[in-house]
């Protein structure tokens, strides 16, 4: 694993940038920890969705990528492949995948009722424990904690994977509210806004806090998919899961 500092920014070629944010429009280095943490899950030789390591082996996704919608059938698990800290045609490792669980309350008939909502994830068993290559992330809840926290500034939120017109780059991105907006990570800088041509549901969504990333869901979702108005985020976690995966770790 290259020791890097996680300032290093790389322009949409691939080649290092001055630093400047609003150059590079957010876009960080993949082969540098945490975001060696996040990598593209090829379905099918026709699609891709964002994942995150949460263990050796394990990685987070969202239930809805796994959905061959043409077909009305899952993806198997042999026209599954990970690339992790893919970036420009270069990875750091890959693996197939040897098992999948998708939530329970994800009925892909029905994307987008509050169940599929909240339990739009899925955790994909690979064959290979690149995760000790890659570090991995632990989960946070979205409590009631952890909002005081982003009220105040303590804590940063934002999204980060492989954007729209982005398919090739891990691009950090914010929805930019009157809460979140103008956020900066140290050594990182300002978060750009998310372009309105970019679907928040299929990106990520990360917390900093207290000098330690951690990742919060497979989605995150605008206060209009709410189950209640004083709530302005839904999340789809592994809440309902019987595992617990609470740390990082770095490779």
């Amino acid at each position: 694993m290259p020791q890097a500092q996680a300032s290093s920014f790389y322009t949409k070629e691939g080649t290092p940038s001055s630093g400047n944010n609003q150059v590079n429009k957010g876009t960080v280095d993949a082969q540098v920890y945490p975001w060696s943490t996040i990598g593209r899950l090829n379905i099918g030789g026709k699609g891709h969705c964002t994942g995150v390591m949460i263990g050796k082996k394990h990685l987070f996704t969202q239930a809805n990528c796994l959905y061959n919608k043409a077909e009305r059938r899952w993806w198997n698990n042999n026209e599954l492949h990970y690339r992790a800290a893919y970036q420009h045609d270069q990875h750091m490792a890959s693996s197939n995948v040897a098992r999948i669980e998708i939530s329970d309350s994800y009925n892909p008939k029905s994307p987008d009722s509050l169940a599929s909502i909240a339990g739009d994830w899925a955790i994909v068993t690979l064959k290979k424990p690149i995760g000790q290559y890659t570090g991995w992330l632990g989960l946070k809840s979205m409590n009631k904690g952890m909002r005081h926290h982003l009220r105040s500034g303590s804590a940063k939120m934002f999204n980060a994977g492989y954007h729209n017109g982005w398919e090739h780059a891990v691009r950090l991105s914010s929805g930019c509210s009157q809460q979140v907006s103008k956020q900066r990570l140290p050594d990182v800088g300002a978060i750009p806004c998310r372009g309105t041509n970019v679907a928040q549901r299929s990106l990520p969504t990360f917390i900093y806090q207290n000098g330690a990333y951690h990742l919060v869901s497979s989605a995150a979702f605008s206060k209009n998919d709410a189950p209640r108005k004083n709530d302005s985020w839904v999340f789809a976690s592994l809440k309902n899961a019987h595992y617990k995966w609470g740390n990082s770790r770095r490779p």
